[in-house]
């Protein structure tokens, strides 16, 4: 395999990649940390914590997590504890809680869950595991608004009466840290739901320019060869990032990097030019990013592809269900992949996340953006969706 001529580390720019030290969100850990300082000092003794991190998209409230569960962790194997931090996805694990419990289950304790068992038989399972091994646990789950915008089923009340299941004995369920980007997803909960959710909340504001400028030089640091990427080009991307329509979204910013670096050394270059960073920039939209694309399973990927191939082909911002669905039939086989038979579900999907705007029953297109420019950004996210699949092909 051939060395890059420009990157030392591309994973480092994924939104996967949670570094061991998260600039500008020191004040969100020590309050993580404060809150489950009883976890710290006495595993066995402590109880359940429940809290809330809620922020606009792409300022770093799941990277928090993940760094702070592998603090946990880390902290608790120097003690001879074995505790665990189980992240979910609201959007990845399932719409029902069947699926969800299912996959926290197989988390957890593998190969202990069956398709015989009922929501409520594997909590208690779950809950049997952790007794059975000594094990504590740590839960985080991630777009919370998606589940719940899905299933009307009571997430959050399951999942905050856990400790119930064992009364009398020690906690073996520290805490649930529920993500969301605003607090909208309340008005979906039970007044139950809300007493036991609590009102402990870390709010995570937007990044600012120079906030933007530490971090991404960070990443450069650890991303790109040295001198590939010079302070001019860090600062237009910082600048544009802070600004609308970005709005301080880090996940663009990252995306800037990275495409821009790809783009120099397409061209046999060892150095991002600024011209590069603008020609991203001109084929990206912030509605779309890496790390959206990466919570996509591969059939959402696909039906997604189909929708913006449908849409070039037609030369419009709107384009019907059945354009949609002859478009992806045609690029399964192209990535030899097995349709599904039914893409309403996906299409959905991509509504609620805001992804896909639903202009009439029959009509559907990307969400904010004009036919003027659509071709600027198609290849861009074309480009993301390919290296997604392929991704997603090289871990299976």
């Amino acid at each position: 395999m051939l060395q890059s001529l420009i990157f030392k580390d591309q994973e480092k720019l994924s939104p996967r990649y949670v570094p061991r030290f998260l600039p500008h969100r020191e004040e969100q850990m020590d309050f993580l940390a404060s809150l489950y300082r009883n976890v710290f000092e006495n595993f066995s003794a402590g109880y359940m914590q429940v809290c809330q991190l809620i922020g606009p998209v792409g300022t770093g409230k799941t990277s928090t997590a993940l760094r702070f569960g592998g603090n946990v962790e880390e902290a608790a194997a120097k003690r001879n504890v074995t505790l665990k931090h189980v992240y979910l996805n609201g959007k990845l694990e399932g719409a029902s809680r069947f699926t969800f419990y299912r996959s926290m289950l197989e988390k957890v304790a593998p190969g202990s869950s069956t398709r015989s068992l009922s929501p409520e038989e594997m909590l208690c399972r779950l809950v049997q595991c952790l007794q059975d091994s000594g094990e504590h646990l740590i839960i985080t789950v991630d777009e919370i608004s998606y589940f719940l915008q899905r299933s009307k089923e009571h997430l959050v009340y399951d999942l905050t009466r856990l400790n119930e299941l064992t009364l009398g004995e020690p906690s073996r369920i520290l805490g649930v840290i529920f993500i969301a980007r605003d607090l909208s997803f309340h008005k979906m909960l039970e007044d139950s739901e809300k007493s036991t959710l609590g009102r402990i909340i870390v709010r995570f504001p937007r990044y600012e320019g120079e906030e933007i400028k530490d971090i991404l030089g960070l990443r450069v640091e650890e991303a790109f060869k040295p001198g590939a990427v010079d302070e001019e080009v860090l600062t237009y991307i910082s600048d544009v990032t802070a600004k609308p329509p970005i709005n301080g979204d880090l996940r663009v910013g990252l995306d800037l990097l990275l495409y821009a670096g790809l783009l120099a050394e397409k061209e046999g270059r060892r150095k991002v030019r600024l011209d590069d960073v603008r020609k991203v920039h001109g084929g990206t939209y912030p509605g779309i990013t890496t790390a959206d694309i990466m919570c996509m399973d591969d059939a959402e990927r696909l039906v997604l592809w189909g929708l913006l191939r449908a849409v070039r082909k037609e030369k419009t911002s709107y384009v019907s269900l059945r354009n949609i669905r002859s478009a992806y039939e045609v690029i399964c086989e192209e990535q030899e992949a097995e349709p599904v038979e039914e893409i309403e579900e996906y299409v959905q999907d991509l509504i609620y996340t805001g992804i896909v705007d639903m202009k009439s029953l029959t009509e559907f297109g990307i969400s904010g953006v004009s036919t003027e420019d659509l071709e600027r950004f198609l290849d861009m996210i074309v480009e993301k969706l390919k290296r997604g699949l392929d991704e997603s092909k090289d871990e299976a």
